[in-house]
């Protein structure tokens, strides 16, 4: 009885995963994200074929897209920072949105250019998918976790959109038919946006549950290797039959190596194929924290009421940053697992295979360090919140003590400037 309910509960956790995951890529095709059509018989992408024409006009629509694009990022954060600073902490906002704007163009830039790459990407992940379930003989890969992460992940992102998407619904923005046009195609770019950057959170986050798979298909094979060691072997088992089975569990070992190495060599190509979308991703959430708690501030100083609101907005920012930051931290910890099992202490005196295959197997993973980096800066790793927490905590005390200096009042050397 329990295992049945056990089975069913997979079961639904497995239409779940897989409800989500192809809603995610339905919203990828809508948002021209996509191109690839989905072959549900081999799982695999396949990219339309192009003449030349067809990318001449493709071309030239990136470049479009990419110019309303610039026009239209700075109104998103219109409502955290003024077009026309009236003091020296407006015009410190201003810049740091200046600089989160020109950051979202080269970011859309390379989003726009890599698809091809990206459908690659993807296809190695549908395939090593079908390969760990096979290997680990599970009927299931994605457990309940995933879709908790994920729904929790959805629930932080439209949060902030939300918030983010009302500046481009005022009523000034509908006055004539430019600027429809532009808040349409500003809504539709933001979208797109938003789902590569919930994209780079959902590869680490696929990417650990593979490794974890794999580490525990591991540890079951050691428990199922334990009658071939003489010490325990408890059945009477034959030295030729436990030959037998320490060359089966040889094979095993080599097929699950192969998996390691590719498992490595994906999550790389997915961490350097969106490294830029990732650097995005932090900067702009950070930012975003940083002129929150500078809206929050300037609010309690003049005795607001929505002060709270900035303050509540800032903190599901920063949970946004955490939240992939710890994915991406358990995934470098869950590549690393097989390094603390006991693969080279079980005793094969009778082949040497089993040993040959395992010191290949431990090198390998020596060798093939998993390191999130992003553009070299820095590592995804928990300290790396550390790092995040003590700059937007000394953020804030630079604030607190500009609002106190009269950084806050309207000054007419910063008007003129912007008459």
């Amino acid at each position: 009885s329990d295992m049945a309910d056990d089975s069913r509960r997979s079961e639904r956790v497995e239409k779940w995963s897989r409800f989500l995951l192809i809603w995610l890529y339905r919203t990828a095709r809508f948002l021209s994200l996509l191109s690839s059509k989905l072959d549900k018989d081999k799982l695999q992408l396949r990219t339309p074929r192009r003449g030349s024409r067809n990318k001449i006009l493709s071309g030239i629509w990136r470049c479009l897209v990419v110019f309303i694009y610039a026009a239209v990022w700075p109104i998103f954060n219109s409502q955290l920072v003024s077009q026309r600073p009236e003091s020296y902490a407006d015009l410190i906002a201003l810049l740091q949105n200046t600089s989160v704007t020109i950051l979202a163009v080269i970011s859309f830039v390379i989003q726009a250019r890599c698809e091809k790459r990206f459908g690659e990407v993807l296809n190695k992940y549908l395939s090593l998918y079908q390969r760990i379930c096979s290997v680990t003989r599970l009927p299931t890969l994605f457990p309940e976790k995933f879709v908790v992460l994920f729904l929790a992940k959805l629930f932080l992102t439209l949060c902030g959109c939300i918030y983010e998407l009302i500046p481009l619904l005022k009523a000034e923005h509908f006055q004539n038919v430019f600027y429809i046009v532009s808040v349409t195609f500003g809504i539709y770019m933001w979208l797109g946006t938003l789902v590569v950057l919930d994209a780079c959170f959902l590869g680490f986050l696929v990417s650990g549950i593979m490794y974890e798979h794999m580490s525990n298909h591991l540890m079951d094979m050691l428990q199922r290797m334990k009658p071939i060691d003489p010490r325990e072997n408890a059945e009477g088992m034959s030295r030729y039959r436990r030959m037998m089975l320490l060359g089966d569990f040889a094979d095993e070992m080599d097929a699950c190596a192969v998996i390691y190495s590719e498992l490595y060599e994906m999550t790389n190509a997915f961490r350097s194929m969106l490294e830029w979308q990732i650097l995005f991703y932090i900067y702009l959430n950070f930012i975003n924290i940083c002129l929150m708690l500078y809206q929050c501030t300037l609010k309690y100083l003049t005795d607001e009421e929505t002060a709270l609101l900035a303050l509540a907005l800032a903190a599901v920012k920063m949970a946004n940053l955490v939240l992939l930051i710890l994915i991406a931290d358990r995934t470098v910890y869950a590549a690393e697992k097989p390094l603390k099992l006991p693969l080279d202490i079980v005793c094969s005196d009778m082949d040497h295979r089993w040993d040959d295959s395992v010191e290949t197997f431990l090198c390998q993973l020596q060798t093939q360090r998993l390191e999130i980096k992003v553009l070299g800066f820095f590592h995804l790793s928990n300290e790396f919140i550390i790092v995040i927490l003590s700059a937007i905590i000394s953020y804030l005390f630079i604030l607190l003590q500009f609002g106190m200096t009269g950084g806050f009042e309207a000054t007419d050397e910063v008007k003129n400037q912007f008459q």
